[in-house]
């Protein structure tokens, strides 16, 4: 079993701990792509999946661009990697093809699976697009390397 991010959720948090280390500036998608080292051809889709969800605030056209819609203290890890990947469930039993939900009983390793996924439901919720931030400034400054975020 491998827990991890599609690209989508990866190119989309790069982007948005850039835009987050730009506080007050409007990106275009083209100025994204460069300095996140994210394909041009994905931050549109990306962008606009992340302004659906009130994360972004963009606009089109001449001096138009991308920034935060709210402050990074305000928005969870755990919003963000839902609106770019969906909900964090367990769709299927682990011990058979039938689902586990509204069946009685529930298969045996049910509850442990449930307690780890809230584990983690419950750690990104409580992890802000600040804190990975102040993260990879920490990360930045131990390594002498800039931002992995941003384009590396």
């Amino acid at each position: 079993m491998r827990l991890f991010l599609t690209k989508r959720g990866e190119y989309g948090i790069r982007l948005l701990l850039h835009l987050a280390d730009n506080p007050g500036r409007r990106l275009t998608a083209g100025e994204l792509a460069e300095a996140c080292d994210v394909p041009a051809g994905n931050v549109p889709t990306i962008v606009n999946i992340l302004a659906r969800s009130g994360i972004l605030m963009c606009s089109p056209g001449r001096g138009g661009g991308c920034s935060l819609a709210r402050g990074p203290e305000t928005v969870s890890m755990l919003e963000i990697i839902e609106a770019l990947e969906g909900q964090l469930e367990i769709s299927r039993c682990l011990l058979d093809s039938r689902r586990c939900h509204d069946k009685d009983p529930e298969c045996a390793v049910h509850k442990a699976w449930s307690n780890g996924r809230d584990a983690a439901i419950r750690a990104l919720s409580e992890t802000t697009l600040r804190d990975t931030l102040e993260r990879e400034h920490e990360i930045a400054g131990t390594t002498g390397t800039k931002l992995r975020s941003i384009g590396s």
